[in-house]
């Protein structure tokens, strides 16, 4: 039910009033349409229903050029000679629905016979018995069909036609019916013959104005109409007859429709089959009309291939001055396809890439290469519009046509010469259209002897609307008509234009088509791609390499980068792009449509506009430039900036336009050394602490934090670079930027307090994101033993590995009140853990050796150190000694370069938290590692190439890898 709301606005209350009414009276009218519009049937009311516009069916007449040898046998009985079963009337009923149905014949005698047949053999579309079991009638009725008659199954005009029956929609006309009870889905046909012998009504063939069938489920009171079940292969129509009981054709204005022309609707809504998917039943909709037109007694069917198919598929689809009778193929249906029957398909998907390019010597000029990959089959046509006019001249422009039959990549070449054999030079215009064409489907029409335009669009799948349409009516003569001026459309057209298009006239029964078959075609589904542009088939091409030594050989060369979404831009000397290419995954870029003249050459990650300001150079992130150079051989030009100036193109393209980045990356080198391993109380010693940057790039931000240990007093320092800050906690050198290969040194200068041993240790980084080549180098100490008298005096100490454990070993030669040894571990020699306690000698003048095992040392670096407390609770420290902890099943993250999987293998890896970040530092993934193997899998195969950091920790470690993705 639809609803309607009335808003009503007066002054005036009798005007109100009186406008009301006729507001009211219009709803009733509008509500009655839509009620009528609802409840349409399947039919001639589907195509209009003006009463003075004719879309009449034809049943043929025996003979003659209006017989059914020409016309077809769409409604005749199936026993005369010459029937053709393949041009039948059907209506497909699933099993339990009903058909109800009505026929007017045209004129004053009007007695048929209405038969129903299925073949008992076959539940297919088309069924084709023609006797015996496979010929079997579920309905026979005789009655008056004509104007006068007043028989139920006689829609009384128009309206009552495009109403349907009364049993379905309660007005209308009253409908003969049947029911399918056969015990399947299937089509039946309908015959109309003479009651009185089953033969062909009138030699002269007839006129049925008016008709319906309308299928329905359900039952009496309750019937359901089941729309899109009515079709023909070859539908047999006739209109513009001025008394439609006769044949006389009558055309009134030419070029104009009239009050017999077709109706505004008048077309077929057609399934095209797609064979290629692995679906059996689904299907291209699309929708042909032909509102205006007037066409005597026409044809209309629909094929893949034309009026003809024995030859090729360019001959195939040309019109023709004969009759195409036997090419059917596709089912015409009067509304869009019970799509739960003729299911929609999956779209298809093409691409089109048009690359002229320089012939390669000693021929000369240019060429183009239309690079094409289609998802099904298709038709490819390629007009090349020399003078750019928008139409196919014979004497000028290029055709390239092609048929593939099964999906894939395919190129079409063109040989840069115009229809003569004249070669183009470069910087010509060039119209350039490329069309592909899915599944072809021609709309053939036999004797349609004016044509208004034909609308041609999509239904299914896709969005609806016009489609782009195409005819070849190069052997249909077009001089010495009647009328001249009777073809009204171009001769040739393979390159598409929407509909409506493909337009003729006549003044009667003569002019351009007057029994011919005039073909039109469109794709089930279409793309494609136009580009009006000088011939510009010059090109320049180069390589970006990964350049890690440019700046010390003076070459620009390498390996090709793999970066994505880098482009080598073309600019002209007013910054505006003329032409880019997409740097390939081997480094290697071709800038195609080059003209002559003096360019620049960038390289950026920001997407270029054609004709637009040049984007920016911006490499990529933590990436610097290396150098350019343009030529044959090695070279550089001096200024590493990504820009290759003064490009000169003279008629010729160019080769080794190369450019030369790097990874941005440092290696931070940390050293100590101290003037005097065992200095007095009071001395003052010396501390040198260096620096050094022994990467390729420039290190920025680059801090030093100085360790010093109460025991020492500040005196003062030097710095070659930067600025350092005794006072902070930790002190703090400020170095700022260091050089590739440069090195910054420290000096300080400190006063010995006690005789407490110190370990004096100083770490350096970089703030900056960049990644560090190495991390494992950047800290450095330096150890001191002031000399006094001692509680203990210390002969050694050391430590071993031994087997799974560390072995420390200490010694004294005498003691002095010592009460015991407390052992101290350490990873990085700032917070300490105590391990255990070893009781000491008390008082003792000779050599006193201890022992002690950690049974769990740390991965890598562990450094110990003593305190040896005293009876009254004071202490003192030994040496740091450092002992090394590496076994077999020390932690490995392999391969690297990585390509698929990262592997992390090591003893206790369930311990231990990971994460993974790029060069950015953004987190890509991590989570906590719960398996109780030694070994865990990373799937990276999502990932970008690229650098990534792993970065394993527990409560006591942390380790950092660099990894490279290929």
């Amino acid at each position: 039910m639809k609803t309607y709301n009335v808003y009503i606005f007066s002054n005036n209350c009798t005007k109100g009033f009186y406008s009301l009414a006729k507001l009211i009276l219009a709803i009733f009218f509008i509500i009655s349409l839509a009620t009528i519009q609802k409840l349409t049937a399947e039919g001639s009311g589907d195509w209009g229903t003006a009463p003075n516009r004719q879309s009449m069916l034809w049943v043929p007449a025996s003979s003659g050029v209006s017989g059914y040898g020409t016309r077809g046998c769409m409604m005749i009985p199936s026993g005369v000679a010459g029937y053709n079963p393949g041009h039948r009337l059907y209506v497909y009923v699933k099993q339990g629905e009903t058909v109800f149905w009505g026929f007017r014949r045209a004129g004053s005698t009007g007695n048929i016979r209405v038969r129903w047949y299925y073949d008992a053999n076959s539940t297919g579309f088309f069924p084709e018995g023609i006797s015996g079991s496979a010929r079997t009638q579920i309905s026979s009725v005789d009655y008056d069909a004509s104007s006068s008659g007043g028989a139920n199954g006689r829609p009384a005009d128009a309206i009552a036609a495009h109403i349907g029956p009364s049993q379905v929609t309660g007005t209308g006309y009253t409908g003969r019916s049947f029911t399918n009870n056969t015990g399947a889905d299937r089509a039946f046909w309908v015959e109309i013959s003479n009651p009185d012998t089953n033969s062909t009504i009138v030699s002269s063939g007839f006129n049925i104005n008016f008709w319906d069938i309308t299928v329905a489920s359900g039952s009496a009171g309750s019937y359901i109409e089941q729309k899109g079940r009515v079709y023909s292969r070859y539908w047999s129509v006739s209109n513009s007859r001025a008394d439609i009981s006769i044949n006389n054709l009558t055309i009134l204005n030419k070029g104009q429709a009239d009050a017999y022309s077709f109706h505004d609707d008048f077309g077929f809504f057609v399934p095209i089959d797609n064979t290629y998917t692995t679906a059996t039943d689904d299907y291209f909709v699309k929708h042909i009309r032909f509102p205006g037109s007037s066409g005597g007694w026409t044809n209309f069917f629909a094929n893949q291939d034309g009026p003809r198919n024995t030859l090729s598929y360019e001959e195939n689809r040309k019109s023709i001055t004969t009759t195409s009778t036997n090419n059917y193929q596709y089912p015409l249906f009067i509304n869009d396809p019970d799509p739960s029957i003729w299911k929609t398909t999956t779209p298809p998907s093409a691409t089109l890439d048009i690359v002229y390019s320089e012939k390669a010597p000693p021929a000369t000029g240019g060429e183009a290469n239309v690079n094409i990959n289609i998802s099904l089959p298709a038709i490819v046509d390629i007009l090349i519009d020399i003078n750019g006019n928008g139409e196919y001249d014979a004497d000028t422009d290029v055709i390239l046509s092609e048929i593939y039959e099964s999906p894939g990549n395919y190129t079409i070449y063109w040989n840069g010469e115009d229809a003569n054999g004249v070669e183009l030079p470069s910087g010509g215009e060039v119209n350039f259209v490329a069309s592909v064409a899915f599944f072809p489907v021609h709309f053939p029409i036999y004797d349609l002897e004016q044509c208004l335009g034909i609308h041609v669009d999509n239904v299914r799948p896709g969005d609806p609307g016009k489609d782009f349409i195409f005819w070849d009516d190069s052997l249909i003569p077009r001089t010495g008509l009647t009328p001249a001026d009777s073809p009204q459309s171009i001769e040739v057209n393979v390159t598409g234009q929407e509909s409506p298009e493909h337009i003729w006239w006549a003044t009667g029964d003569n002019g351009f088509s007057n029994n011919k078959t005039i073909n039109t075609w469109t794709a089930s589904f279409y793309r494609v791609v136009q580009r009006t542009s000088g011939f510009t088939f010059l090109s320049i091409s180069g390589n970006v390499f990964e350049d890690l030594n440019a700046l010390q050989d003076n070459t620009v060369n390498g390996t090709g980068v793999n970066i994505a979404n880098l482009y080598a831009v073309l600019i002209n000397d007013l910054n505006n792009v003329v032409s880019f290419a997409v740097v390939q995954s081997d480094g290697t870029y071709v800038i195609n449509d080059v003209p002559n003249g003096t360019f620049s050459i960038i390289i950026t990650t920001e997407l270029p506009t054609l004709n637009e300001i040049a984007p920016s150079i911006i490499l990529p992130m933590y990436y610097e430039s290396t150098g350019e150079f343009l030529g044959a051989g090695e070279g550089h030009d001096g200024t590493p900036n990504s820009i290759l100036p003064n490009i000169v193109v003279d008629n010729a393209s160019l080769s080794n336009a190369n450019f030369g980045i790097r990874p941005i990356e440092y290696d931070l080198i940390a050293g100590k050394s101290v003037s005097a391993l065992k200095p007095e109380v009071g001395d003052q010693i010396t501390f040198i602490i260096t620096v050094e940057n022994n990467g390729y790039s420039i290190a920025r931000e680059v801090i030093l934090e100085e360790n010093m240990p109460v025991g020492y007093s500040y005196v003062s320092h030097t710095a070659s670079q930067g600025t350092y800050d005794p006072l902070a906690s930790p002190a703090i050198w400020d170095i700022g930027t260091l050089g590739s290969w440069e090195t910054a040194t420290l000096t300080i200068e400190v006063e010995v307090l006690d005789a407490v041993d110190y370990f004096n240790f100083v770490e350096t980084f970089s703030n900056t994101l960049i990644p560090e080549t190495r991390s494992d180098n950047n800290y450095a100490s330096a150890t001191t033993e002031p000399i006094s008298e001692l509680p203990v005096d210390w002969l050694r100490f050391q430590g071993k590995l031994f087997h799974e454990s560390i072995q420390l070993s200490w010694a004294t030669a005498k003691e002095r009140y010592s009460d015991h040894f407390m052992i101290q571990r350490s990873r990085d020699v700032k917070s300490w853990e105590n391990l255990g306690t070893v009781l000491a000698q008390g008082f003792s003048e000779q050599i006193t050796d201890y022992k002690w095992t950690d049974q769990h040392p740390l991965i890598g670096s562990n450094f110990y150190r003593l305190i040896q407390f005293d009876m009254d609770g004071s202490h003192s420290y030994s040496k740091v000694i450092r002992a090394d902890f590496n076994p077999n099943w020390e932690i490995k993250v392999y391969p690297n370069p990585f390509i698929e999987h990262i592997f992390i293998r090591g003893k206790d890896i369930d311990k231990f938290s990971w994460t993974m970040s790029d060069y950015t530092g953004r987190i890509i993934q991590g989570k906590s590692i719960n398996q109780t193997g030694n070994e865990i899998n990373i799937d990276t195969t999502k990932l970008q190439p690229g650098l990534y950091f792993i970065k394993l920790e527990n409560k006591s470690q942390s380790y950092i890898y660099k990894l490279k993705k290929n």
